[in-house]
């Protein structure tokens, strides 16, 4: 092999080459940025529409309708979702996870545009506004304090939040809790009546009045000076001396007609920590920072502003994906020493300690070119990165094994160490490069697998790929160049003897491999048999797992946090909502000692890792329960989790779901069954029977539907005839309710960098009381006070709900949850099941999405992955062959290692995993078939120096044995920490028992350990009887061709 030649004649480049790429290996890996998971785009923009003051219904036809119409004509589009309420209209856009973007921002707005014209004049226009998931926040930062008034904790909380934006990395900082400052002026209704000033005339006086107005520039002798006009208020108090009005009866002030408070809006949420009163900071980063070191500088930020909290108040850290990715990045290198440290006992036991070093170097020469790629291409160490590397960590040495081990073999055979190097290498070059390509072949159409979970495990076939090609050169270019220089046997074939190779063929052989050549004699005395018997397995072993199958589609793991959504009535006020919350916090209380943090959140969701944003609503809440980490649980949080359930059913006056946290891109539910149609009332009873058909599924849990009934109103009725007799219009009373209910902003107020509202507003007790409202004195724009009974009217009613829809249909979802130790995809096809006969009314539809629609189209891919890795494979075996039937030799073994990750499944008691399983599968295509390619070639090359088929099968079996042998135990032995959950922590002296990622990479570790287990058997046995088979066929065959084509001989 040239490649292997000029490395061993040019060592000195190669050790060179050694300490370059242990340089920048061990620069790029200290300078990569961590990641908890891969930093993954998913372009999805929002559309927001207002217009005020319009019912749902108008709002769907008025404007999401005919801007959905436009919106249907883009490429790229996965769904299109809308939510038509009151006075606003949000689309949401879902694109391939493949668009880019920036791209496909600009195509929506090119499309809105499009739409304008049919939107009605008075809305506003659509605001595109994109969600981008590096965005989220990574850190929530409680500060709590039962005795200190919420407004001095909001204020210590809003400087903090200075702090850590100036931090580097730091992208923004929000803060989830408290009160928001408001600069109120305070209107006494009976002053303004006696004035006759109209609240419209105060609003705009605040608004002119506080503003600064640059007047150019002026030219005074030889300099030049910009002229501008200061108004902009300073304080507060400036405003009092406002002139509201001045006439003959002299000048009214503000101060005359208003109170001017520096005061604080409305409580529209409520949060505590572990039941005491909390503000809580969300911080997320920059993308491309590395979060450990954004993370670290947070923290030195907060402990360095711990000294200007009050007495009674404390910070406390209740989130923080670094301790994640350190728990993670430390448990998967601990699981890779662990691996490292294995393989290379046993290539010692079986090699010695030079071979096994020469080998094992492969390992970290290899992972080290891998970090300086994803270095050069800017990727992230993440928790797939991790993985695919301990993947790759046993099929690393598989080169050098067989390098070194034929290298070593030419010495036994007598040949000086350059010699043996370069004849080692050459004989086993093309068979380890086709058995490189092969695997490569079946992590290659990973790489294109399209949607979210492609862009999630993109990485994994991208890692695997490179770290096989630096195992490569390091197999044909280090391996050969360290051998010929540091290589040496212990024995050599004795003098005189006419073959080297045939002596060591008449050598002694230890007992293993002795057995192994008598199994081998005896399976190609009964050929047909071994074939019947492995074929026949196969179908056992599918036969027996289809008995009871298992399926999910990612793998069940102990989750970190779990969280009580809480939904009572639309229109409850937040105490009652806040009285739910607590409940519930009195009943997760009890499991106090297996809790770290107990979050709740009245009035929003609280903080959330998905956005860095939190809606506020009266009727909505959140308990959270953050569990210890892992090794410092006392109870398992899955079981915690179904106790904490089975508890919330004493709880009433709310409909409570729980959600538990999980791994990967998708946290959607595994049943999801969505109804479309035309009306809303039908949608709604068609919900209801469907969730009365599956309720009584076993397993099934947290089942509700999306359906938002109308909520409780006070309309206004005005009398348009006599507001306009009276001198008023719809929306100067409209401005007048808004003014005293809620208050109208009347412009900001600037104190430093920060931005207040300042609002006209009547005092408190017109919020609450009806009849304050009624008898209230309105004052239209000539100043003549008019009563608000004499032009309108106060009833009270019901509201329409939201209108949502899927694709352009009006859709109700209803969803649920597994329960613990049932299957999602096992209750769906239960669900199916029972929906099967469902009647639906003509033009409605019913379909299966959430978790199921990310399976179906993982399961459609995987297969046609599979596929295309087959055909790879297939191609690349016959170029190497130049026979089809030996290539069809190999790939039985591919179908055959089926058997053993099903056996796989059945003995660990692991469900097939549609995800991981199905990687794992597609993984193992190429894997499988390396040692079949190493022992067939050696076959075919003992062949052609005239042995019959079956000594040459012998003599192959019992030369290829130990690098066989090896090449499987190292790639087992690599993975066995990873299966079994247990590894060493080699920073801390102490072992880890079911780690994480352990629990969410096992079964792909599981089927790819019995597959190539079962496989390395079908190679040492099955694969050469298949062999033997085809080539006593092909002589037989040849043998008959012959006799019918000799010429007769004539009778005498």
């Amino acid at each position: 092999m040239i490649v292997s030649d000029a490395a061993i004649n040019r060592r000195i480049t190669v050790f060179v080459s050694m300490v370059l790429i242990v340089v920048a290996g061990l620069y790029a890996y200290s300078v990569l940025p961590r990641e908890s998971t891969p930093e993954i785009v998913i372009p999805i923009l929002l559309v927001s529409t207002s217009y005020q003051g319009v019912a749902p219904a108008d709002m769907e036809s008025l404007v999401t309708i005919p801007i959905e119409r436009k919106l249907t004509g883009l490429s790229g589009v996965k769904s299109i979702q809308s939510t038509s309420s009151e006075g606003i209209s949000v689309i949401q856009v879902e694109f391939e996870a493949d668009e880019d973007v920036d791209v496909v921002r600009q195509k929506v707005r090119d499309k809105v545009d499009q739409a304008k014209p049919d939107l009605p004049e008075e809305a506003d226009d659509p605001q595109i506004t994109e969600i981008n998931v590096s965005d989220f926040p990574f850190m929530f930062i409680s500060m709590t304090g039962d005795q200190i008034p919420l407004s001095i904790m909001t204020k210590l909380a809003e400087d903090l939040e200075d702090d850590i934006e100036a931090v580097k990395g730091v992208l923004e900082v929000n803060v989830v809790g408290g009160v928001e400052r408001e600069i109120q002026i305070v209107v006494d209704p009976d002053r303004v009546t006696e004035y006759g000033i109209s609240l419209a005339d105060l609003v705009t006086l605040a608004r002119v009045e506080n503003v600064n107005t640059p007047a150019g520039a002026m030219e005074l002798g030889e300099g030049r000076f910009s002229v501008r006009v200061p108004g902009e208020f300073t304080t507060a108090d400036e405003i009092n001396n406002l002139v509201v009005k001045a006439g003959q009866g002299g000048v009214v002030y503000m101060r005359d007609i208003a109170e001017i408070r520096d005061g604080y809006k409305d409580i529209e949420s409520i949060s505590r920590l572990n039941g005491r009163r909390a503000v809580t900071l969300s911080v997320s980063k920059r993308a491309g920072e590395n979060l450990i070191d954004v993370a670290g500088r947070a923290r030195e930020c907060m402990e360095a502003y711990r000294h200007r909290l009050l007495p009674g108040m404390d910070l406390v850290v209740t989130m923080d994906h670094s301790d994640d990715i350190r728990d993670m990045v430390s448990e998967l290198e601990n699981n890779i020493i662990s691996g490292l440290i294995l393989v290379l006992a046993v290539v010692f036991i079986f090699m010695g300690l030079t071979s096994a070093v020469m080998v094992a170097l492969a390992i970290p020469l290899s992972m080290l070119i891998t970090f300086a790629a994803l270095y050069a291409t800017g990727t992230t160490l993440n928790m797939v990165v991790l993985f695919s590397l301990i993947l790759a960590l046993g099929m690393l040495v598989d080169n050098g094994i067989v390098v070194v081990e034929n290298i070593y073999r030419m010495m036994q055979m007598g040949l000086p160490p350059v010699k043996a190097a370069k004849a080692g290498a050459s004989e086993v070059a093309w068979p380890i490069i086709t058995s490189t390509l092969t695997t490569v072949a079946a992590f290659a159409p990973l790489m294109f697998w399209p949607g979210v979970w492609g862009s999630f495990m993109f990485f994994l076939p991208q890692t695997v790929i490179t770290a096989l090609c630096g195992s490569l050169f390091v197999g044909l270019v280090v391996n050969p160049a360290l051998a010929s220089r540091f290589a040496r046997v212990k024995r050599a074939p004795a003098e005189g003897a006419e073959d080297p190779e045939e002596a060591m063929m008449r050598a002694p052989k230890s007992l293993t491999i002795r057995a192994y050549a008598a199994l081998l004699r005896l399976a190609l005395r009964w050929r047909l048999v071994t074939v019947v018997l492995a074929f026949t397995s196969l179908v056992v072993i599918i036969a027996v797992y289809i008995q009871n199958p298992r399926v999910e589609f990612i793998p069940e793991t102990e989750p970190r946090q779990t969280q009580v959504e809480v939904d009572t009535s639309e229109g409850t006020r937040l105490e009652v909502t806040d009285g739910v919350v607590r409940s519930i916090e009195e009943i997760a209380r009890e499991y106090g000692d297996d809790v770290e943090h107990l979050l709740a959140s009245s009035g929003s969701r609280g903080a959330s890792t998905n956005v860095n944003t939190t809606s506020t609503a009266s009727h909505q809440g959140r308990v959270s329960l953050d569990f210890h980490k892992l090794g410092t649980r006392p109870v398992r949080p899955s079981v915690i989790t179904e106790k904490l359930r089975e508890r919330l059913r004493e709880v009433t006056g709310a409909d409570l779901t729980l959600q538990q946290q999980q791994e990967g891109p998708s946290d959607k539910p595994p049943v999801n069954v969505e109804i479309s149609g035309d009306d809303f009332e039908t949608l709604s009873g068609l919900a209801e029977k469907v969730t009365a058909a599956i309720a009584d599924i076993p397993g099934l849990v947290d089942l509700k539907d999306d359906y938002e009934p109308g909520k409780p109103e006070i309309r206004v009725e005005v009398d348009r005839e006599q507001a306009l007799l009276m001198g008023l219009n719809t929306q100067f009373v409209g401005q007048a309710v808004q003014a005293a209910v809620n208050g109208r902003k009347a412009g900001t107020y600037r104190e430093g960098d920060k931005e207040y509202d300042v609002t006209v507003r009547f005092p408190e007790n017109f919020r609450d009381n009806l009849d304050k409202i009624r008898s209230m004195t309105i004052v239209n724009l000539g100043g003549v006070p008019v009563p608000f009974s004499a032009v309108a009217r106060v009833e009270e009613g019901v509201g329409l709900g939201p209108i949502k829809r899927m694709d352009r249909k009006r859709t109700i979802t209803v969803s649920a949850e597994a329960s613990l130790g049932y299957s999602g995809a096992m209750l769906l096809q239960e669900v199916r099941k029972r929906l099967e006969g469902f009647e639906l009314p003509d033009g409605y539809l019913i379909d299966y999405t959430g978790e199921n629609e990310d399976q179906e189209e993982a399961q459609a891919f995987l297969m046609e992955a599979f596929v295309v890795a087959l055909f790879l494979i297939a191609m690349i075996l016959i170029t190497q062959f130049n026979s089809l039937i030996q290539m069809f030799i190999v790939m039985s073994s591919v179908v055959l290692s089926l058997a053993g990750v099903f056996l796989g499944l059945i003995i660990t008691d692991t469900p097939f995993s549609v995800i991981m399983t199905g990687i794992g599968c597609v993984s193992l295509a190429g894997v499988v078939v390396n040692n079949a390619i190493v022992l067939i070639d050696f076959i075919n090359k003992r062949r052609e120096k005239g042995l019959p088929a079956d000594e040459a099968i012998v003599q192959a079996g019992i030369t290829r044995f130990r690098p066989v042998m090896l090449t499987a135990v190292t790639t087992v032995l690599g993975l066995l920490p990873m299966a079994l959950g247990v590894s060493f922590d080699f920073f801390a002296g102490t072992w880890i028992v079911g780690g994480e990622s352990a629990a969410w990479w096992g079964p792909m570790a599981i089927a790819v350990i019995f597959g190539l287990s079962f496989a390395t058997v079908l190679t040492l046995v099955v694969v050469p009887v298949l062999y033997s088979l085809t080539a006593n066929l092909h002589n037989a065959w040849t043998r008959v061709v012959r006799s019918s084509t000799a010429p007769e001989r004539s009778p005498e």
